[in-house]
């Protein structure tokens, strides 16, 4: 038998000391600013004997629940997992996290690699037994700390929007400046304007776009407008002078999820501030989507952008909507065209027997019926109430 004697590790003597500081961003006033803590924390690790400065990881945040917006603190797990630190220094157990189950995992995960974690406010440290139990406890008050500055500060919203007292924001509202705290349309108004009146007046989405790229318009951050953009505008109150306060339910402090079951209140402000549409052409615009959301509904629309078509095409034979489809050649090219809704149905042997046409036929179809030369989508939306296409023929009525 061969005797083999292990020796034991040497005791570490110089300890690898860094330390994690956050300041909240939301405090106008903070008891000791973001320099004056990394300076005090570096004097303190190199005047103590036996640590050896190993950085200062820090972070500006405004909430301490959520781990992910704090680039600083994941830097100082990471490199505590690949063994390039041995003490953590931390004012306190707020400055860690406000979450319980957090501030737990990261303690335990630290413990696994030898780091410890030492709180100077609380006296402890991590590497000592009874810390488990004490961690525990003041992380809850922690928490429940948060908990509490959460509903302290949506209490204080809700008093403020009671009364119309809100803030604009630093982020502007394209067609609106901030004046003396209050929204005052800028040039910029037109492009409202110009997006409402179009909508009413039956273009598309797209269409819109596409005028507005035209004229030249672009859009608060100097890009060129897209569909979602026009449509947020539509629906967006402030442009006829309303404001709609408290809209979504408040977040819940741990997850940062709407908190859906919560009971809130709302608050409409009407003629808060100079609108730049009228309230007829808001109401119009209202009607029209409120429309296109029952169609819908109803499956006279297909999901997505809305062609100009859609709601007014049906079957002759059997009444149903037609709808959109793509299809593809045998040649492999791809193609718009119509069907009525029902024929899917027809591979049973149940559905409508109507026939199925190209986009382009459709089209010419119904310009060659109204006797126009092209295809005018805001004046067909205007004198159009509906096509009814049959298998040998297309009707439109106006």
């Amino acid at each position: 038998m061969i005797i083999r004697k292990i020796e034991a590790k040497p005791k570490r003597t110089t300890f690898r000391v860094a330390a994690y500081a956050r300041v909240s961003t939301n405090k106008e006033q903070q008891e000791e600013s973001f320099e004056t803590q990394k300076t005090a924390y570096q004097k303190l690790i190199e005047e103590t004997e036996g640590w050896e400065f190993a950085g200062i990881y820090a972070d500006k945040a405004r909430t301490g629940t959520k781990v992910k917006n704090r680039p600083g603190f994941q830097q100082m797990i990471s490199d505590a997992e690949q063994g390039k630190l041995d003490i953590i220094l931390v004012k306190n157990i707020a400055r860690f996290s406000r979450n319980v189950g957090n501030c737990q995992e990261y303690v335990d995960r630290l413990k696994a690699n030898n780091v410890t974690v030492i709180f100077e406010k609380e006296n402890i440290r991590t590497d000592d037994p009874t810390s488990n139990f004490q961690l525990a406890l003041l992380g809850a008050i922690s928490q429940d700390e948060s908990n509490s500055i959460g509903l302290n500060r949506r209490w204080a919203y809700q008093q403020r929007f009671a009364n119309g007292d809100y803030n604009i924001g630093s982020n502007r509202i394209l067609g609106y400046d901030g004046v003396d705290g209050k929204l005052v349309p800028n040039q910029d108004a037109w492009i409202i304007r110009e997006i409402f009146e179009r909508y009413v007046a039956g273009e598309s989405y797209s269409g819109i776009c596409r005028a507005l790229a035209e004229k030249g318009a672009k859009t608060l951050r100097g890009g060129k407008f897209t569909v979602e953009a026009v449509r947020y505008i539509l629906s967006n109150e402030t442009y006829v002078g309303d404001k709609h306060l408290m809209k979504q339910p408040p977040t819940d402090y741990l997850t940062h999820q709407p908190m859906k079951r919560s009971d809130y209140k709302d608050y409409y402000l009407t003629d808060d501030h100079e609108g730049i549409v009228s309230r007829e052409l808001w109401d119009q615009a209202q009607a029209i989507k409120k429309g296109f959301k029952d169609n819908l509904k109803n499956g006279v629309l297909g999901a997505g952008e809305h062609h100009f078509l859609y709601g007014k095409v049906f079957c002759g034979e059997c009444g149903a909507p037609f709808v959109r489809r793509t299809l593809k050649t045998k040649g492999g090219v791809y193609y718009k065209a119509w069907n009525c809704r029902e024929r899917q149905k027809g591979q049973k042997g149940n559905g409508c027997r109507c026939r199925l046409i190209s986009e382009e036929s459709l089209i010419d179809e119904i310009v060659k019926a109204l006797g126009w030369e092209t295809m005018d989508e805001g004046r067909f939306n205007r004198e159009v109430s509906r096509v009814l296409v049959s298998d040998d023929d297309v009707q439109v009525e106006c």
